[in-house]
C-alpha cells in the first residue's frame, strides 16, 4: 500500500511540474491576450495596476508555480517614489505572466525599470544549474509563423556576468541586461532590442511574435532570499 502511494505520488508531481511548464508556453484560447492600438509607438505588456490578486489573478494574467516549489511573494506598491511590483523569494520560485500577442518587429525595443534591493548570495556557481537562481528575471515566449517557439530569459545577474552577456544553461538562453551588487538599491533603467537577441541566440531572420512576457524569480536552487521591484514594462517602436 505505502509503495503504491509512493509511485502515485512521483507520478503526480511529475504530471503537475509538467502542467506548470505546458501551461507557460500554451495558454488557453481564451487568454486575453495584450494587443497593440492601431497607430500607437508603444505598448505596454506588463501593466502591474492591472495585476489584481495574484493567486486569483485577472483574466490574461497566469501565476505558475511548481510542485513542491513554494511561490514567489508578491505585492503593488511604491518603492522610492514608484509604484511598482514587489517580488521576494525566501528560497522559492514561480513566474507571473501575461498573455500577448505584439509583433516584435514592430515595436523591437523592451523597456523598463527594476531595482533588486536584496540579491542572490550564494557560493553556488550562477552559471551551473545549482547556482541557476536571479532575484530578478524576465521570461519571453515568441513564436514564428509556422508556430515554432521560441523563448529566453533577460535576467539580473548575481556576480558572474556583466551587461551584455550571454548566460547558457544547457541549450537556455539569458540574456543580462544588468546585475551586480554595487548596482543594488537603486532604480535601473533598461532598454534592449529584442530582435537582436532574437537574431543572436536562435539564428533566424524572421519577425516573430511576442506571445507571452512573465516575471519569473527564484532562490529555490541556493535557498537563499532576494527582494526586487519592476515597474510596467513596454515595448516600443524604434
Amino acid at each position: 500500500m505505502k509503495s503504491w502511494m509512493g509511485l502515485t505520488a512521483i507520478f503526480v508531481g511529475i504530471g503537475v511540474t509538467g502542467w506548470a511548464v505546458y501551461s507557460y508556453f500554451n495558454p488557453s484560447a481564451e487568454s486575453n491576450p495584450i494587443v497593440a492600438e492601431p497607430g500607437a509607438d508603444h505598448v505596454t505588456v506588463l501593466p502591474w495596476e492591472t495585476v489584481g490578486d495574484y493567486m486569483a489573478p485577472n483574466l490574461g494574467w497566469v501565476h505558475h508555480q511548481f510542485w513542491m516549489v513554494r511561490p514567489m511573494q508578491l505585492s503593488y506598491g511604491e518603492m522610492q517614489g514608484k509604484k511598482a511590483l514587489r517580488c521576494e523569494t525566501n528560497g522559492t520560485a514561480s513566474i507571473l505572466s501575461r498573455t500577448t500577442d505584439i509583433e516584435v518587429g514592430d515595436f523591437p525595443i523592451l523597456v523598463w525599470d527594476w531595482l533588486v534591493d536584496v540579491p542572490v548570495s550564494s557560493p553556488e556557481d550562477e552559471a551551473t544549474e545549482a547556482g541557476d537562481d536571479h532575484p530578478a528575471r524576465l521570461l519571453l515566449r515568441m513564436e514564428d509563423r509556422e508556430g515554432g517557439t521560441y523563448a529566453f530569459e533577460i535576467i539580473w545577474s548575481n556576480q558572474k556576468y556583466q551587461p551584455g552577456d550571454y548566460k547558457y544553461i544547457g541549450d537556455f538562453a539569458h540574456y543580462v541586461a544588468n546585475g551586480l551588487d554595487e548596482n543594488t538599491g537603486v532604480w535601473q533603467h533598461q532598454e534592449v532590442n529584442l530582435m537582436e537577441i532574437y537574431r543572436d541566440v536562435f539564428k533566424r531572420d524572421d519577425f516573430p511574435i511576442l506571445k507571452s512576457i512573465g516575471v519569473f524569480c527564484d532562490s529555490d536552487n541556493t535557498g537563499a532570499r532576494s527582494v526586487a521591484y519592476f515597474t510596467d514594462v513596454d515595448m516600443r517602436a524604434r
